[in-house]
């Protein structure tokens, strides 16, 4: 059960380098409600700029780049339904291997939702809860059958892409969103870079942000304790 409000990461796993890497991952234990780890991919389609750069960069791709990963609170694997979509059994075996809670495929309900029922009973089979990506223009009917597979959380991209604010009126989706799923966790997330924007999302319904983009971005320009400074700057606005 997350907490509520509640605080997600999300970081590519190996970037910018091992060390820094893992250096986060330890800093922000304790910090963070739940950490989302990238798998590493060549095409990371849904991605913005800054986030696609950081995939390009790391030299390791696939489920590899999750080895030596260590256990990490909450963890949740994001990756590419492309990659995976042949062979759902690799990937969840290396959820279960890292200790993850979920599997999220943010291209799972777009571009393969004939691998939905699958995807739910592989999580299912390897002892992990379901997540679910819903775009920033989603079927109401889609969002209302999601909530009935109990998930660990249904995540809304505010914008079509991460780190890419737009001008759009995203605190009515989360409002719509929150009426049709009812109690189920609603994480908000793409583009959110201070506490006051963060703050503002769970006052129109949502549960939790995750923060990705300005997070790795403070990593690269200033190391992990410009980042956990600002990770906590978007702490104590929750608050």
């Amino acid at each position: 059960m997350l907490p509520r409000p509640g605080l997600g990461v999300y970081i590519t796993a190996r970037w910018p380098d091992e060390g820094l890497f893992k250096r986060f991952l330890g800093a922000v234990e304790g910090l963070a409600d739940f950490v989302e780890v990238g798998i590493p991919t060549a095409n990371p389609k849904y991605d913005g700029p800054f986030i696609r750069r950081s995939h390009r960069s790391v030299g390791v791709k696939g489920l590899a780049a999750l080895e030596e990963l260590g256990r990490v609170k909450n963890l949740i694997l994001m990756g590419y339904a492309e990659d995976f979509a042949n062979d759902l059994d690799s990937l969840f075996r290396a959820a279960q291997a890292a200790g993850a809670v979920s599997v999220l495929l943010p291209d799972l309900l777009i571009d393969f939702p004939e691998l939905l029922e699958a995807y739910a009973a592989k999580s299912k089979e390897y002892g992990l809860e379901p997540a679910f990506f819903l775009p920033s223009k989603f079927p109401h009917a889609l969002a209302r059958r999601l909530a009935g597979y109990s998930p660990l959380f249904i995540y809304l991209g505010l914008y079509a892409a991460t780190g890419i604010r737009l001008p759009v009126y995203v605190e009515r989706n989360i409002k719509i969103a929150r009426e049709l799923i009812g109690d189920t966790y609603l994480v908000a997330g793409f583009a959110i870079d201070s506490g006051e924007r963060a703050r503002s999302l769970i006052g129109a319904g949502a549960d939790g942000v995750v923060v990705g983009t300005a997070a790795m971005r403070a990593l690269e320009g200033g190391g992990v304790e410009a980042a956990v400074a600002f990770l906590s700057e978007i702490r104590r606005a929750l608050r």
